[in-house]
């Protein structure tokens, strides 16, 4: 059952939510990369050595939008397609040394401008605001 108070926190959710979409897009021009060659990076940081279909599932592409996709992130220099050990159909994606770096600096960037939400809080605030979010499923 939806109250008030929880519509006030779903309606505040997606407000952050919205602000923090619109840092990333304050982040990203000056390092001539996209929101989803971004989150390739960072997905190849968590998972080295997946496939294509891997990215594709995780970020709702079709083959031919991840076959142009990693295309133009490999003529970047961004990631590299390895031949699979066991499949003549696929390739293991491996984030290179360039790719590595740019994530890096993006999150960097990323990250100090969300921790600008953060700069009205005490220490005790936070601590509090932590332990909640620790809290949340995701």
């Amino acid at each position: 059952m939806t109250t008030p108070d929880h519509e006030w926190m779903t309606t505040k959710f997606r407000g952050i939510k919205n602000v923090i979409s619109s840092y990333l897009t304050q982040v990203l021009p000056q390092f001539q990369i996209s929101p989803i060659m971004m989150y390739v990076l960072e997905y190849l940081r968590k998972h080295p050595d997946c496939i294509a279909v891997d990215i594709a599932n995780e970020f709702g592409l079709t083959r031919g939008a991840i076959t142009q996709l990693l295309d133009k992130m490999e003529e970047q220099g961004l990631l590299v397609r390895k031949p699979h050990p066991t499949s003549r159909r696929s390739h293991l994606l491996q984030m290179t040394d360039k790719g590595n770096e740019l994530i890096i600096h993006i999150l960097s960037a990323y990250n100090t401008k969300i921790e600008q939400l953060f700069t009205s809080y005490t220490k005790e605030e936070l601590a509090t605001l932590q332990q909640l979010l620790a809290k949340m499923p995701v």
